[in-house]
């Protein structure tokens, strides 16, 4: 039996990428050093990390992903389409992610930042790569943010950046 999960992936960490790892991977090269320092741990994740993984994203990923530099779009969506697509219409992803909100775990105008959150948790993601360290892979708002997400009997995801995932995971091996 547990021969049959691994065959199908079952083992292997569930990894939840929201839009900015999306915009890293594809984004146009740059002279700033910490973006393109971040681009490239985001690529190298990519490249190495991935067949490790069962890799998700969400149909707000792919709104966000739409909305914004419309000449990497076509890029963005080549990817996305090498993801699993989570269903996002639960009601429970709205209401935790109106709990994060109004328990101020985010700021009351990061909805979609919510929903991420919310969404990874629903579909049991072990982690939620990101490169937003304002809202999302931030230290200092993650206790509370895991606090409301298990108070509705769930476990939250290691909220992190590429980089994180890569340094954590090199050294554990």
């Amino acid at each position: 039996m547990a021969e049959d999960r691994e065959i199908a992936g079952e083992d292997r960490p569930k990894v939840y990428l929201e839009t900015s790892f999306m915009f890293y991977l594809t984004g146009r090269e740059t002279t700033d050093q910490k973006i393109a320092s971040e681009q490239a741990y985001t690529r190298k994740w990519w490249e190495e990390e991935r067949s490790r993984c069962r890799v998700f994203t969400s149909s707000f990923v792919i709104q966000e992903s739409n909305g914004r530099d419309p000449e990497y779009v076509g890029r963005r969506n080549e990817k996305i389409a090498e993801t699993e697509v989570l269903q996002t219409e639960d009601e429970l992803i709205f209401t935790i992610a109106a709990k994060l909100l109004e328990g101020k775990a985010l700021p009351k105008d990061e909805t979609t930042d919510a929903y991420h959150i919310a969404t990874a948790a629903v579909h049991g993601m072990d982690y939620l790569l990101s490169w937003n360290c304002r809202h999302l892979a931030n230290p200092q708002t993650y206790p509370k943010t895991k606090k409301i997400v298990e108070s509705f009997g769930l476990i939250c995801p290691s909220i992190i950046t590429p980089r994180s995932y890569l340094e954590d995971f090199n050294n554990a091996r």
